[in-house]
Parts: C-alpha cells; sequence; structure tokens
C-alpha cells in the first residue's frame, strides 16, 4: 500500500544518499520486501559489543548482523558480505574487518550490508604522549637542577596531551649521583671504630649514613648499659 500526503502519493525520503523508511502504530509506512535489510549492529569479529576505547597501537576485528524487514537477525559477517568504512580516518583506519588505532578522539565506524548502511559506531581512541614537562612545587618548569648531598626536591610530572595515559617512570642517569624516590641506607660508617674508654671518660663518634645523599638519621644504642651510656 503506497504512502499517500493530502491524497497524494510520496516517496521515501533520501537524505545524503540514503534511503530512509519510517514507522507509524508500529508499521512501516513504506512497505518493504522481507528480505531487505532494516538495521545493522556493528560488534567485534565474535558477535560481542564493542570495546568503549581503543589503545595505542591498537587493532580491531569488526563483525556485523544485519536485522532485516520480517524481523530475522542474519548471521555474524566478518569479510564477506559486508563493508567497513571509518568515518574518520584520522583516527582510525579499517582494511577488511581490521580497525587500526591512528590518534587519539573518537573514532566512528558504519558497516554495510546488502546497499544498507548502519548507523556510526564509536570508540575512544587514546591518546598518545606527546611531551612530558617536569616542574617544582611552585610550578615553574625545570629542565637541570643542582642539589647538594642531602637535599631534595619534589618534582611534578605532566604527560601531554592531559588525555594521554599519565602513567611514567622516572630514573637518575646515573644512580651513584642522585636517584629517583625515597633514598635506602645501604650502610654505616663510623669513627673511630672502636674506642676504650676508663671510668667517667667520654668520646665522640662520627656517625654517616651511606650513601651521603641518603637520610642521615639514626639511633645509636649500647648493648649493656651497665658498662656505658650514650647520647646523640
Amino acid at each position: 500500500m503506497p504512502a499517500l500526503y493530502a491524497g497524494k502519493r510520496i516517496s521515501k525520503p533520501l537524505l545524503g544518499g540514503h534511503t530512509y523508511n519510517a514507522m507509524l502504530d508500529g508499521r512501516l509506512v513504506w512497505p518493504v520486501a522481507k528480505d531487505a535489510v532494516v538495521s545493522i549492529e556493528v560488534t567485534d569479529d565474535k558477535g560481542k559489543a564493542l570495546p568503549k576505547s581503543l589503545a595505542v597501537s591498537g587493532t580491531l576485528k569488526l563483525g556485523a548482523k544485519a536485522t532485516y524487514a520480517d524481523g530475522h537477525v542474519g548471521d555474524l559477517l566478518t569479510t564477506k558480505g559486508v563493508t567497513f568504512t571509518s568515518r574518520d580516518t584520522s583516527t582510525g583506519t579499517v582494511s577488511g574487518n581490521t580497525l587500526t588505532w591512528r590518534h587519539g578522539g573518537t573514532i566512528l565506524v558504519t558497516a554495510t550490508i546488502d546497499g544498507f548502511t548502519s548507523a556510526a559506531a564509536s570508540i575512544a581512541s587514546a591518546y598518545a604522549p606527546e611531551s612530558i614537562t617536569v616542574t617544582d612545587g611552585s610550578g615553574a618548569t625545570v629542565t637541570a637542577l643542582s642539589l647538594r648531598a642531602g637535599e631534595s626536591l619534589k618534582l611534578q610530572v605532566r604527560v601531554l596531551p592531559a588525555s594521554a595515559d599519565q602513567t611514567f617512570t622516572a630514573i637518575t642517569g646515573d644512580g651513584t649521583v642522585a636517584v629517583v624516590g625515597d633514598v635506602k641506607p645501604t650502610g654505616l660508617t663510623v669513627s673511630p671504630e672502636s674506642v676504650t674508654l676508663s671510668v667517667d671518660e667520654t668520646a665522640t663518634l662520627d656517625v654517616s649514613v651511606l650513601p651521603a645523599y641518603a637520610p642521615q638519621e639514626f639511633t645509636a644504642v649500647i648493648l649493656d648499659k651497665t658498662i656505658a651510656t650514650i647520647a646523640q
């Protein structure tokens, strides 16, 4: 039965080269053949829902299922009988049914079966780190710094763009000069190494924690306090 408006027969609306239909009271306004595709779901190649995001340099195998006018859902198609297209090749490209990451942003993918093109499926495309900034506590950019033995400085590291993964590993070029993170003592030096005292005699000992840039806090104890005592 044709669709009429004001007594005149009207055709299906055409937009962007695609013919659309409409529904009235749960029925299509323009009847179609029962084997005509009326909708397509874009999935992965196993028929599962698409992931919400695609990692940097990642790939994804695509699949699609068509729903036909008589209500039945067709088989999962991955390579034959379906064409996948990326609406924005700056963020992701498609070859066959393989979607490949190109740049951060939003990937839009469509599937075409029997001339019917699906709505675009959206996948967030991760941003790759492009640069790193290092600042001190005041927010000033740090490109080099000088520290004395035992001194420390807290630095703030930011990966750019801000939407990129902020995970990083900080290291120093020479671990014998400085380290990143908490410094763990590796040893002690005591000068003099041994001392003999008479009753009421005192002596001063110099204690250094190794390495020299490690925190110099320590606690000294006497094993037998009936023989001698110690004060720091």
